[in-house]
């Protein structure tokens, strides 16, 4: 693949260069040109010549038009070629501890692949297809897996603090004890995942599809603190900060900072009113 954008490179460089050249050599004004014709030494062919005397200088210059033209298919055609270049498949890849910080893994087929303790943090994983997935105690901090395909995924652990799960398949997916600290879940699919233990802070889940109450009073129920919740989900009442007071130690101990800077973190956000 590389040598052939080496090759795709070279040759729309070669054409623009030489086209630039026989540009460069076209007169600024036809007119500057001056032939002293000689009609008892001119051949038959070089008298047509000079009786257009401009002919040569034309042919030049729309040959080099050719050449530039040339040179630009050729670069939108190379452009157009590597956009449509077929996404990686790395279903069932081994990738456990993979450093794969800010990545771009866009659409990126990763079903059923060996995630565990990597690091994706920043990486770019929208409409990547995560379906079967191990990340258990994966680090997806400010990751961007809008769109992607986490069904049945098991995300035991993850941490997604600030990453972006909007539009996310998330049905089935396992996602207890994961820390979904100012996570965006709009518009994801939470049918039957499994909240347990996870982390719900400062978290607006009103536009979240089949987030049902029986997930969120589990037997190890999650911990909720500062989350709007949709309206369907409040039968039976939930209260969205019922864990406001357990939280600054959870996150003291998750983000080894001191318990005065965790309490003040969570009366800063308490203080933030969702419309």
């Amino acid at each position: 693949m590389l040598k052939l954008k080496s090759l795709g490179l070279s040759m729309i460089a070669a054409s623009v260069v030489l086209g630039s050249q026989a540009l460069a050599s076209v007169p600024a004004s036809l007119s500057d040109r001056r032939l002293q014709p000689d009609g008892d030494r001119l051949s038959h062919n070089e008298s047509a010549t000079l009786a257009h005397p401009h002919r040569e200088t034309l042919i030049r210059g729309m040959g080099a038009i050719v050449m530039v033209a040339s040179g630009v298919f050729l670069l939108l055609n190379f452009r157009r070629t590597n956009r449509n270049t077929k996404t990686a498949d790395l279903s069932g890849a081994d990738l456990s501890g993979a450093d794969l910080i800010n990545a771009n893994l866009s659409g990126t087929n990763l079903s059923s692949a060996n995630l565990i303790n990597a690091n994706l943090s920043g990486a770019d994983l929208s409409s990547a297809n995560l379906s079967g997935a191990d990340l258990i105690n994966a680090n997806l901090s400010g990751t961007n897996l809008r769109g992607a395909n986490l069904r049945y995924a098991n995300l035991s652990g993850v941490n997604l603090r600030y990453a972006n799960l909007s539009c996310a398949n998330l049905k089935y997916a396992n996602l207890s004890d994961a820390d979904l600290n100012c996570t965006l879940l709009s518009d994801a699919n939470l049918s039957d995942a499994n909240l347990s233990g996870a982390l719900l802070f400062f978290v607006n889940s009103r536009e979240v599809q089949n987030l049902e109450p029986l997930q969120l009073q589990a037997q190890h129920k999650p911990f909720l603190c500062n989350v709007a919740l949709p309206s369907y989900s409040h039968q039976p009442k939930v209260n969205p900060n019922r864990d406001c007071d357990r939280i600054p130690q959870l996150l003291s101990d998750r983000y080894n900072i001191s318990l005065e800077e965790a309490q003040g973190i969570v009366n800063e956000a308490r203080q933030h009113r969702w419309d």
